[in-house]
């Protein structure tokens, strides 16, 4: 990140954009502005990497500083990934005095210096290993319970479709409305199925599964 005077380079927002494709862009930012930038780019800092570290792998991505809405949003890109870090800033006041806060403080803890990743095909086939067919999957960078922060592939696994039975019985028998009225109760009582999600460590190629536990749908109002 180059600051030269109250200029400042800048990556577009762009989702599938990757580190090798992006380009950048050279916008004027107020002194409020780059304040916001300057402080976030500390916070991350002290959580646990180089000055030099984050220069070469943060771009800023947009500022916001509006009257209940201060953001900076990072692109983070490490060899063939990339994600954003998002920002928000409150403040707190003691002894008179206004201080920022920092939201990332939180959604990325501790961090350290990733520099090896596994390529995208071996992470693609890991994800596949574990939840099977996958879809929306989606690069992330967040807080670890154990350790610091990890870069993380997560996407959910495309639920199976149910076999279709041999026979059905004639819509109007006795049978097939005692079927479809006790179908209704079940749909009635039934939550959804879970949504099976699954992490891929960007860094080791280890696997973390887990649910999504969906609520039941909601009729639409009719006003």
């Amino acid at each position: 990140m180059i600051l030269v005077g109250a200029f400042l380079s800048v990556a577009p927002v762009h989702g599938s954009t990757t580190p090798a494709q992006s380009t950048q862009t050279i916008i004027k930012l107020s002194q409020a502005e780059r304040a916001l930038v300057a402080g976030s780019r500390d916070a991350i800092v002290r959580s646990g990497m180089s000055s030099a570290y984050f220069d070469r792998h943060f771009t800023l991505v947009q500022v916001v500083n509006r009257s209940g809405d201060r953001r900076v949003v990072w692109s983070f890109s490490v060899n063939e990934y990339a994600t954003t870090v998002t920002d928000v800033l409150g403040y707190y006041t003691a002894n008179g005095k206004r201080s920022d806060t920092h939201s990332v403080t939180a959604t990325l803890g501790v961090t350290s210096e990733i520099k090896r990743t596994i390529s995208r095909k071996t992470a693609d086939r890991l994800i596949q290993k574990c939840i099977g067919s996958f879809a929306n999957p989606s690069v992330e960078y967040r807080a670890s319970a154990n350790g610091p922060a990890r870069l993380l592939l997560t996407a959910e696994a495309i639920p199976k479709l149910s076999p279709p039975q041999n026979e059905e019985p004639p819509k109007n028998s006795p049978k097939a409305q005692v079927q479809t009225d006790m179908d209704v109760i079940r749909d009635k009582r039934r939550n959804p199925p879970p949504i099976i999600v699954a992490s891929i460590d960007l860094e080791s190629g280890k696997c973390t599964k887990g649910e999504l536990l969906a609520g039941p749908k909601v009729p639409a109002s009719p006003f």
